[in-house]
C-alpha cells in the first residue's frame, strides 16, 4: 500500500492499525514473553525483613504472568475509529497490479434524465485490468465535446488508445472517462451533477470524493467544463478547459469563483492555440484568474480551432488529468 497516496483520514488510520504501543515495545522481553514476577520471592524477602523469628518454610508459588493490554491515546475526538478490515480497500491509486489485460474498453450506454425526461447517451472508457482488479476503485474524467459533435469525438481523437499507453507503460494511473453528449434541449449541468455522476458511482469502481472527480472540454464543452466545475466544486476538484468557448460575462466567472473557498478551490487547466479565433476571450479569462489569485495551469501553443490541434495535444491532457490524482 502507498502511504502517501491515501487521503489523511485514512493515513491516520493506517497509522492506528500499524503502529506497536510503546508500553507494549517497553514492557515485553525479546523472544516476546511478558515479564513475571516470582512472588515466593517476593513473599521470602518481605519474612526476612520483617519477622525476627524463623518462618515455616512456604510452599513455592506459581509464576504469575502480567497481562499487557496495548493503549490507545485516551483524548476524546481526536483519532477516528480504525476502519473495519472488511470495508477498507485493498488497492488505492498509485498501486498497479499486473494483469493479462493491456487494453481497456470502451462502450456506450443511455440513461434517463429524469428532471427532463430526456435520455443522456455516453461513452465510457474502462482501464486495462478493470474486470480483474475487482477490488480496486478509480478516479473519473467527465470529457466534454465540441457544438458539433457527439460523445463520440473523444474517442475519435484517440483517447482511449492514448490512454492505454500510458496506463500500461505505468507512465500514469489507471482512470475511468465518461464522455456524455451534449443534446439540444438537455440541461448538461442537471444531467451531470443529478444523474450521471450518481450513476457511475453507482454502478462503476469510482473514488467518489470531488478530489478524485474531474470535469473537461474542448470548445463549448470546455465553457460547459468551467461553469458546471465552477459551480459544484463539491463535485469535481479538477477542471480542463481545451479551446474553451466560454462565452460567460466575466461577472458570472467572478461570482462563481468567489463562492469557492480556497482550499475547494478545484485545480484548473488552460490551454488555446495562437491561430484560435477564441484566443482573445480565452487570454482574458486567465487575466480574470490572476486578478482574483486562482491557480492554473496554462499552455498556450501554436495552432488553430481544429481536431489536428486537439489531438496532437491530447497526451499533455491526459498526463495533467492522471499527474493530480
Amino acid at each position: 500500500m502507498d502511504f502517501y497516496a491515501l487521503d489523511a483520514y485514512h493515513q491516520l488510520t493506517y497509522i492506528i492499525i500499524n503502529r506497536r504501543s510503546r508500553r507494549l515495545a517497553y514492557l515485553t522481553q525479546a523472544d516476546g514473553t511478558s515479564f513475571v514476577l516470582k512472588l515466593s520471592l517476593l513473599t521470602l524477602l518481605l519474612s526476612t525483613a520483617c519477622s525476627q523469628t524463623p518462618t515455616p518454610h512456604l510452599p513455592s508459588m506459581e509464576t504469575i504472568s502480567i497481562p499487557i493490554t496495548p493503549q490507545l491515546s485516551q483524548t476524546p475526538n481526536t483519532i477516528p475509529p480504525p476502519i473495519p478490515i472488511e470495508t477498507q480497500a485493498t488497492v488505492t491509486p498509485g498501486e498497479q497490479r499486473w494483469c493479462n489485460d493491456q487494453t481497456g474498453t470502451v462502450h456506450s450506454e443511455v440513461i434517463n434524465v429524469s428532471i427532463s425526461n430526456q435520455p443522456l447517451s455516453f461513452h465510457i472508457y474502462l482501464p486495462p485490468c478493470y474486470a480483474e482488479n475487482i477490488d480496486q476503485d478509480y478516479p473519473t474524467l467527465y470529457m466534454l465535446h465540441g457544438i458539433q459533435a457527439d460523445d463520440s469525438q473523444w474517442v475519435d481523437l484517440g483517447i482511449s488508445n492514448l490512454a492505454d499507453n500510458l496506463i500500461t507503460s505505468g507512465r500514469v494511473e489507471a482512470f475511468i472517462i465518461i464522455m456524455p453528449w451534449q443534446r439540444t434541449g438537455l440541461d448538461i449541468e442537471v444531467a451531470l451533477v443529478e444523474e450521471l455522476v450518481p450513476y457511475i458511482d453507482e454502478t462503476y469502481r469510482s473514488r467518489p470524493q470531488p478530489f478524485w472527480r474531474g470535469i473537461g472540454g474542448l470548445s463549448r464543452g470546455g465553457g460547459s467544463a468551467l461553469r458546471i466545475g465552477l459551480k459544484h466544486p463539491d463535485v469535481f476538484g479538477v477542471i480542463g478547459l481545451h479551446s474553451p468557448a466560454t462565452f460567460y460575462d466575466t461577472v458570472y466567472v467572478s461570482f462563481w469563483i468567489r463562492e469557492i473557498s480556497k482550499e475547494d478551490m478545484p485545480r484548473i487547466w488552460i490551454d488555446i492555440g495562437g491561430e484560435d479565433s477564441l484566443r482573445d476571450a480565452t487570454l482574458d479569462l486567465i487575466a480574470l484568474l490572476d486578478e482574483l489569485e486562482v491557480p492554473y495551469t496554462s499552455l498556450l501553443p501554436e495552432g488553430d480551432h481544429s481536431p489536428a490541434y486537439w489531438s496532437a495535444h491530447l497526451e499533455e491532457y491526459l498526463l495533467w488529468y492522471a499527474l493530480q490524482w
